[in-house]
């Protein structure tokens, strides 16, 4: 089997730990390029990350026919850009959560990825870690019996001020980036 070959978009401090690490041991899996808005930075980190091409732009990526899907961990405000472009270039896409801004943008997205033929798919790890699918299941077996008030919570260590992560013109916010595990937990058990 060809291994599958990424390329990330961006060189965002999440991709080392969502995506290199992970996939150094996956043997279907090679992330085989970046790109950044900084051609050297792209350089710098692919150095850094044993990552074997930096790309001079976001376009050279996603063009790219060596490239089968692409990892996009850039700002939210532009996951729905980057990802239909990936797309309209034939390549699956791995999005980082949250996958859109809005409900329009995850439906214009949705329907890309079906006219394209390709997998789209958001980067929210823990909706696939066996501890989370336990505890849905227990709650949706009828285990605890009628549910009747859920409380959620998340708590993580205060970001630095001026993080983009909660730069809300970039998509961003409280709710966008860590509020939204609190948030996605309560919808699978209504």
């Amino acid at each position: 089997m060809t291994p599958l070959r990424m390329g990330v978009l961006g060189a965002a401090r999440i991709v080392p730990t969502a995506l290199l690490t992970p996939a150094r041991s996956v043997p279907e899996v090679v992330v085989t390029a970046i790109a950044a808005r900084d051609p050297n930075r792209a350089r710098a980190f692919a150095a850094r990350h044993g990552i074997p091409r930096a790309l001079a732009s976001y376009d050279d990526l996603v063009d790219d026919p060596d490239i089968d899907a692409v990892y996009n961990p850039l700002p939210n405000g532009l996951h729905c850009a980057w990802t239909l472009r990936a797309l309209g270039s034939g390549k699956h896409v791995l999005c980082e959560k949250p996958l859109a801004s809005n409900a329009a943008e995850a439906l214009q997205m949705e329907q890309a990825a079906d006219r394209a033929g390709r997998v789209l798919m958001e980067a929210f790890h823990w909706r696939y870690h066996p501890l989370a699918a336990r505890m849905i299941r227990i709650v949706q077996g009828g285990t605890l019996g009628r549910i009747q008030h859920i409380e959620t919570n998340m708590c993580v260590p205060l970001m630095l001020p001026g993080n983009i992560r909660y730069d809300y013109g970039l998509g961003g916010g409280s709710a966008m980036d860590t509020g939204c595990y609190a948030v996605h937990m309560l919808r699978p058990t209504a």
